[in-house]
This record gives structure tokens, sequence and C-alpha cells, in this order.
């Protein structure tokens, strides 16, 4: 990367079938200021509705170079990796396209960066305007690797929205994984296992109010990838300290007990004590472990219904090889 792009961010945009938000998203983003150098790029994975006709009216609203990329549907994980790749900016503002940018978020953002010398950003996002938007609180912290992934262990408190990283971070780190429907938690903890980041206690962006409509079909899937999310960062991870394995390990047992009352009434069952037996004892076999805890959200087979594989998985046959739990 030149010195001379460090004032130029590449914004990602993924989405599919968004007719309902896109103005609100441009209208959103026209509007942020700051001065630094920008262009967009936004990846059409597939829609079948007409976003992409609504994008192409709308895109000379925006204050800088526009691509559209157009794909059949792969996945939001897949269409972030390949439009990062076409990114010509040293930063990258990731957003999902029904989700809108706060004013000025990504100059703060690119501001803390630059005052911090860490290449990694992230802030909040809400439904509403919260009182930390209204304010404009730029309260921030420099979080160390082990502190990040902690964090992101126990929960992801955020989405790909929130995330201001250099290209080369991102490429660095691995970016999002292709196999996972959603982005979130695997790129957060995967940015961190690549070192320091920065919270910024601000809102950055701002979700739809019918998000939870969305969603509410989806809740076996997003915990099933949450606790997929810690298996593949023990799977991957060699260099990682013992004690965040035990804690991802101790989290995927937490976190399957809980949904197995919650979605399947089950108050008492090996589930259940798994999670007990995880509170005093880790076992040398763990991650066999955590893959058992996945058959909460799968009703007992433990594998993962092909209608929760992305395109990618399919284009690459992975739907053949399911994970054999036995």
């Amino acid at each position: 990367m030149r010195k001379k792009n460090k004032n130029f961010v590449s914004y990602i945009l993924t989405l599919y079938n968004k007719k309902n938000y896109l103005t609100s998203v441009v209208k959103a983003l026209a509007k942020e200021g700051g001065f630094h150098q920008r262009e967009y790029i936004f990846i059409d994975d597939g829609s079948n509705d007409s976003s992409l006709f609504i994008l192409n009216k709308l895109k000379k609203k925006l204050p800088g170079e526009t691509k559209i990329i157009s794909q059949r549907n792969m996945g939001a994980s897949y269409s972030t990796n390949r439009a990062v790749k076409n990114a010509k900016g040293y930063w990258l503002r990731l957003l999902d396209a029904d989700d809108t940018i706060v004013y000025k978020s990504t100059s703060d953002m690119l501001s803390l960066a630059r005052k911090t010398k860490v290449d990694f950003v992230y802030g909040l996002i809400h439904k509403e305007k919260s009182d930390n938007e209204i304010k404009i609180n730029r309260n921030y912290k420099i979080q160390s690797k082990n502190e990040g992934l902690e964090k992101f262990i126990k929960n992801c408190p955020g989405n790909s929205s929130c995330i201001f990283v250099s290209k080369s971070r991102y490429l660095s780190s691995g970016g999002c994984d292709n196999r996972f429907v959603s982005p979130d938690q695997v790129l957060f903890l995967r940015l961190f296992k690549s070192g320091r980041g920065v919270f910024l206690n601000r809102n950055v962006a701002r979700m739809p109010k019918d998000l939870n409509k969305s969603l509410s079909s989806q809740v076996r899937r997003s915990r099933y990838e949450s606790i997929l999310a810690l298996i593949r960062l023990c799977e991957e991870s060699d260099d990682i300290e013992m004690k965040l394995k035990k804690k991802a390990f101790k989290r995927s047992l937490s976190r399957a007990n809980t949904y197995n009352k919650f979605l399947n009434k089950k108050y008492f069952s090996y589930i259940f004590f798994l999670y007990l037996i995880s509170k005093l004892y880790f076992p040398k076999n763990y991650i066999v472990w955590m893959y058992r805890s996945l058959e909460v959200f799968t009703e007992k087979s433990g594998k993962k219904p092909r209608d929760w594989f992305t395109g990618f998985d399919k284009k690459k046959k992975i739907y053949k090889k399911y994970v054999n739990l036995k």
C-alpha cells in the first residue's frame, strides 16, 4: 500500500434482495461527510428482486467511484472476500446493504486508527439513534489480542457493519470464512487473532427496524454458526493461549445448554451434563465435545442441514461432506 492511499477508503457493501433498504442506505452514504477519498463496491449476491435495478439508479448520488459486481448466490462471506480483492483503498469500511451508516463515523474511525496506530477499529450498532450517537461520544479503548478474543468468544456484540480495517490486515487475518452464512463472529475472531484492535464507543451504523422479523427463522442456524466459529478458532489457532481455548470450550457447552432449553425444551439431557462437567474439567478431545454441542441446533443428527450451506459450499461440493459427529 502506498502512503498516498492512506486517506482512501473502500466501502464494501454486500446485498441480497435488499430493495426495501437501498434508498436509505445510499442516502446515508451520500450524506456521511468526511474528507477522505472513497470508492463504493456493491456486490449483488444473486438477488432475484429489483435490488440491482434500484442500485443502478441510485449510484450516481454517491460521492465517489462506484463499482457494482453481480454474481450467483454464494453467500455474504464469499461476497465480502471477493469485493475486498477488488478494493483499491488502503482502508475498508464494511457495511451490510440493509444497515445505514452514521454521520462521520468513517472519518472518526480513520482518525482513531491514525491516532492509535492500530489498523483495526470497530464501533457499535443499534436500531435507533442512541445517546452515544447523539452526543458523539468518542471514548475508545485499545484492546490487546487476548482481550479482543475473550470478548468475542463470550459474545458477538456487533456485526461486520461496525468494522473499519486496513485491507492488508483483513487479508493477512484470512478475512471471512466462505463456509459461513454470517461473516460476523468469525471475522472479529480472525481480526483479533492477528493483533490488537480499537473499540470506539460510538454508534457507527444502524440496523433496520424490522430486523427481528428477518432473523426470527434463523435462530438455530445463527447459534449453530456461533459455536462453529469457536470450533474453527480452536482448530485453526495453535498460537492462542490455552486459557482462551478453555473459554471457547466452556462457552460452546454453555450456549448449547441454554438453547437446548429454549429451542428444544430439554432441561436435563446429556448436553446438560456435558455443560456441568465442562465447568470443572477440560478434556483433551474438547473439540469433539464442542462438535457434539451442535446437535442441539440440528435436531439430533448434528449434521448441517442442506439449506444452511452457502453457494460457495455447493460450488465446492462441500454439502456432500456432512459433519460426522459419531
